[in-house]
């Protein structure tokens, strides 16, 4: 029984410097060379060093995944927002925006199915498929945008900044997607 305490302790102090080197380990150069021309690079980083990416694979699917989580709780969040506060041209762009948030949250696990299921016999059909279908969910967040073009107020600034995020959440994604696409970034 003594020798199992000297152990414990040992197996709990190297536990305890894992996890203190863990927190002090900067984002992986993975991680910052491929969010390096991002068009939001901040946003990029921060959406996928808490995902430890191995690959560039990986790093399409977890931004892809972000961007689904995000759409989908953007339309719910839209979806939430109380009809009667908005004028009968909100309650439309409202109505408009969940529908289309929804769509987009749809192409979006579209997306992140396909990049889930990489074959290398069908790899670049794949990725034209899950680019197509990011960048409908794309134009479907700029589309939501666009219904509430020339309405202000409370309502249309919640639904906005909403929007806005998810929207650069997948323009990440869909910039990480094409450069898996492309030759270089093929180090899956």
């Amino acid at each position: 029984m003594a020798t199992l305490l000297p152990h414990h302790h040992l197996l709990l102090l190297l536990s305890l410097a894992v996890a203190a080197f863990s927190a002090a380990t900067p984002p992986s150069s993975l991680v910052i060379s491929a969010c390096a021309h991002a068009r939001y690079p901040s946003l990029c980083v921060s959406t996928l060093v808490p995902t430890s990416p191995r690959s560039p694979t990986d790093l399409a699917r977890a931004a892809t995944a972000a961007a689904h989580s995000a759409s989908c709780n953007a339309s719910s969040a839209v979806r939430s927002i109380p009809l009667p506060a908005a004028t009968p041209r909100g309650r439309a762009a409202l109505r408009d925006c969940a529908s289309l948030l929804s769509n987009a949250a749809g192409q979006l696990a579209r997306a992140e199915a396909e990049l889930r299921r990489l074959r290398p016999d069908t790899l670049r059909g794949q990725l034209d498929n899950a680019q197509t279908w990011a960048s409908a969910a794309m134009t479907c967040q700029d589309t939501c945008l666009d219904s509430f073009r020339g309405i202000a107020g409370p309502t249309r600034d919640a639904v906005a900044g909403r929007v806005v995020q998810l929207s650069q959440l997948t323009s990440n994604a869909l910039y990480l997607i094409a450069r898996l696409a492309s030759p270089q970034g093929r180090g899956r």
